[in-house]
This record gives C-alpha cells, sequence and structure tokens, in this order.
C-alpha cells in the first residue's frame, strides 16, 4: 500500500525564505518508515502544491496529514486546503490527520472527509492505525482516535500516553530535498514543557518534558554537518534548556569532538542558568528565544508565566553581555489587557532593546485556559501568523502605535507584512528587527 506523509499547503505559501524542512512531519515518516519501507514524504506548502495530488497516488493509499503538531507553522486556511485536497483525490484511499486542531475539531475533520483523527501524542497510534487499515481490522478497538462508522462519530477508549520522545530516532531528511528550504537546519530534542502559560497547547498536549539523550542529539548534529555541510542549527524544542545536566552534557560532547557549527535555540527565563548560558556560547550557542511577552505584571500573572520583570531584567542583560543575539516575543492584547500594560511593556522594551521581536496579537490555541475562557470573543484567530488584533480597541491601538515609534526611533527594522528575508542577510549581529510576521531563523549569527 502506498503511505504519504503529508505536510499540507499554506494559503498563500509560506514566503521561501523563511522555509524550514518540515521537522514533526518527517519525524511521523521516519517512525512508519522503520515497518515499512515504501513511505513517501509530500511537502505541497515548498513544492508550491494547488490541492491536488493525484499525480503521487497509486491504486490505494494512505494519506497521512500532519497539521499543527508540534510546530504551528500554517494559518486557518490550511483546513479548508486539506478538504478540498480530500475531495480532489480519484485514487482509493484513507485519510489520517494528526495534530492539536484536529483532535479539537474532531467532528469537523470527520465530516469532511477524514476516516481517521488521532487524539495525543501519535508515535505509537500511528503504527496501530496503519497496521489495522493494511489487516483491515476493527479500528474502533484502537485506543485515542476518532472515526466514523456507519456514519456515527466513535471516539475510541482514551488511553494515558506517556510522552517517549527520547526514544525516537532522529528524522530521516532524505525524504524531502533539503536544498529546497533555508540554509539552517533544524532539530527537534524533545517534547513537552515543564511550564503551564494560558496560552499555551504543549502541556496539555504533550505532557511532562520529555528528551533526548545527549548522544544522540550530537549524532544528529554531525549527521546534519557530514550530510548537508551545515553550518547553523536551530533547536525548536519549546524550551531547549530545561534539564540543566543534559545541556552540559550536550554541550561537552560537542566541544569532545570538535564540532564547529553555529547553535540558537528556545528557552524560558525560568530555566535560565548563568554558567550553563556561558558553557553554551563557548561551543557555538549564539542566538536564543525568550518568551516574555509582556512588561506588566498583572498580565504576567494572568498567563502563569511564573517569572517577574526584575528577574527577565537581569537574564536579558547577562546573555547580552555574553554575545548572544536575543529575540524576545511580546502579546499585544493579551484579554484585560489596558493602556497601562502596553506602556509597561513599551518600557520593558526600551530598557532590554533585544536584537529581534516578534510581536504577536493573542493566538487562541485550542484547548488552553485563554482559549476556553474567551469563547465570546468573535473571529479570533487560533493562529500565529496573523497581524491583526482580535479585538478592536482605539485605546490599546493608540499605545502599540506609541511603541512601533520607538521601535523606530532606537533604530529596529519594521517588518509587517511578507518580506523576501534573504535580502536582509548581509546585516550585521547588531542589526535590530521587531516583526509581525515569522523572522527568518539563522540572520545576524556571527562567530
Amino acid at each position: 500500500m502506498n503511505i504519504l506523509v503529508v505536510n499540507p499547503p499554506n494559503k498563500p505559501f509560506t514566503n521561501k525564505s523563511i522555509l524550514a524542512e518540515p521537522i514533526d512531519v518527517l519525524q511521523i515518516a521516519t517512525i512508519i518508515k522503520n515497518k515499512y519501507s515504501l513511505v513517501s514524504v509530500i511537502d505541497m506548502d515548498v513544492n508550491r502544491m494547488n490541492n491536488n495530488m493525484n499525480n503521487y497516488l497509486k491504486d490505494d493509499n494512505i494519506i497521512v496529514f500532519v497539521f499543527d503538531y508540534q510546530l504551528p507553522l500554517h494559518t486557518s486556511d490550511t483546513v479548508s486546503n486539506m478538504f478540498e485536497i480530500i475531495k480532489n483525490t480519484n485514487k482509493k484511499s484513507k485519510f489520517i490527520i494528526i495534530g492539536k486542531t484536529s483532535a479539537y475539531y474532531y467532528e469537523k475533520f470527520l465530516n469532511n472527509g477524514f476516516d481517521v483523527v488521532i487524539n495525543g501524542i501519535a508515535d505509537e497510534t500511528i503504527m496501530k492505525v496503519i497496521d489495522g487499515i493494511i489487516q483491515n481490522k476493527d479500528l474502533s478497538l484502537i485506543p485515542n482516535i476518532m472515526i466514523k462508522k456507519d456514519n456515527e462519530i466513535i471516539l475510541t477508549e482514551k488511553n494515558k500516553i506517556t510522552n517517549k520522545f527520547n526514544l525516537l530516532d532522529y528524522p530521516d531528511r532524505s525524504l524531502v530535498d533539503i536544498k529546497k528550504y533555508m540554509d539552517t537546519r533544524t532539530m527537534i530534542t524533545s517534547r513537552g514543557c515543564i511550564g503551564k502559560c494560558s496560552f499555551c497547547t504543549t502541556p496539555t498536549f504533550f505532557g511532562i518534558w520529555n528528551g533526548k539523550e545527549s548522544n544522540k542529539v550530537v549524532a544528529e548534529i554531525e549527521y546534519l554537518i557530514n550530510k548537508f555541510n551545515t553550518k547553523k542549527i536551530i533547536f525548536l524544542d519549546d524550551n531547549m534548556t530545561v534539564n540543566k545536566e543534559r545541556m552540559y552534557d550536550i554541550c561537552n560532547e560537542i566541544e569532545k569532538r570538535n564540532i564547529k557549527c553555529l547553535f540558537g535555540c528556545l528557552s524560558s527565563i525560568a530555566c535560565y542558568d548563568k554558567s550553563m548560558f556561558e558553557k553554551m556560547y563557548s561551543v557555538g550557542f549564539r542566538w536564543v528565544h525568550f518568551g516574555i511577552e509582556t512588561g506588566s505584571e498583572r498580565i504576567l500573572k494572568l498567563m502563569n508565566k511564573q517569572m517577574n520583570l526584575d528577574y527577565i531584567k537581569q537574564v536579558i542583560k547577562e546573555v547580552k553581555d555574553m554575545g548572544y543575539r536575543v529575540r524576545n516575543s511580546i502579546i499585544l492584547d493579551y484579554p484585560s489587557s489596558n493602556k497601562e500594560d502596553i506602556i509597561a511593556t513599551r518600557n520593558l522594551i526600551n530598557e532590554l532593546q533585544p536584537h529581534e521581536l516578534r510581536l504577536h496579537y493573542l493566538a487562541y490555541r485550542v484547548g488552553t485556559p485563554v482559549f476556553e475562557e474567551n469563547k465570546d470573543v468573535k473571529n479570533k484567530t487560533q493562529y500565529i501568523h496573523s497581524n491583526h488584533p482580535n479585538v478592536e480597541n482605539n485605546e490599546l491601538t493608540e499605545e502599540i502605535n506609541s511603541l512601533i515609534n520607538d521601535l523606530k526611533n532606537n533604530g529596529y527594522i519594521l517588518i509587517f507584512d511578507d518580506v523576501d528575508w534573504n535580502k536582509y542577510n548581509l546585516l550585521n549581529k547588531e542589526t535590530k528587527f521587531a516583526s509581525f510576521i515569522p523572522i527568518k531563523y539563522g540572520m545576524c549569527w556571527y562567530e
């Protein structure tokens, strides 16, 4: 049977200058490939494919869509794209979907052509489902899925799934044409989170943090360097630095093997340790993202961020002094935000002066506390690429405009809409960006 693992198309297609290999799609495909060797990955986004994949189909197909799983890379239009793809399919096919949005809105997906919706961590469940389809078994006996049977939607038994990310092999990049993606390679070495931010899906969907052992992490680094001549790697773990001992082991192994590469990672103020970050810098880490989200102590508490402004200021100053290029993210319209909260955020940014700012309007991610508590908000977006507020508020708009003017006066390059990030590659390590759209990884990283 022909098995396809699909990264669905964005609408509009993702800007080519920021396209990274779909690492969570590749991870699922690699799991399947360990048993069924005839597996293909179809990246409809990078290949600029319209809503039709019939050229890739054989007489009998299993098609696995990975959407909003570990990486929320798509816009809301991707959902309708997938439904149209199914309608356009002209060969016998079973459609499976993995991800947070489909698990939450499973009825919508099952009523628009999907045969199986996987609920939660998919590592083991996807194999049970594929085995069941190939062996023509009763899928209703498989736990943690939603199916439609005799026109009735069935939620199978829900079993607790332990996050065992450390047991997974690293993704097989040979399943895609790596030359079609940006030159900064991506890795995910852990899954889950120790935090409980009210706007984040990771703690409830993936559960307790679990990371791969240091030798596995460094083996994947060497694979990327030797196979693809990689010079820069971004770790897209929700929080790379949860386990201090593991980070030291990774750094020591990089040092021991004399690996020459530049690294960036996502971290958390709550997991900061000065000596650990100094060690990371010594082996090539040059970029770090901290999601501080607001300059208001009141909003920090509402977000359940478990940090305070004084410590945020201390950490950002210390990592900048070490030589790191620092990115911070800010949410501008968190529920109940008022004029004073935006002024506090503006003051914090003026003091911190991070090299990069990713300015967000809140993504109401499905299943999060902030999503459940604000169901009355009309037209709220669930996706991270929106550059418009969820609710019009003239008072907030005025203060946000003042914040933007401050950024201009402080020498930031302001980005509001889609741009070709490649034209910015020759800027120096002190160049500052503030953007309402995704910023290209690997920019202005230097020894």
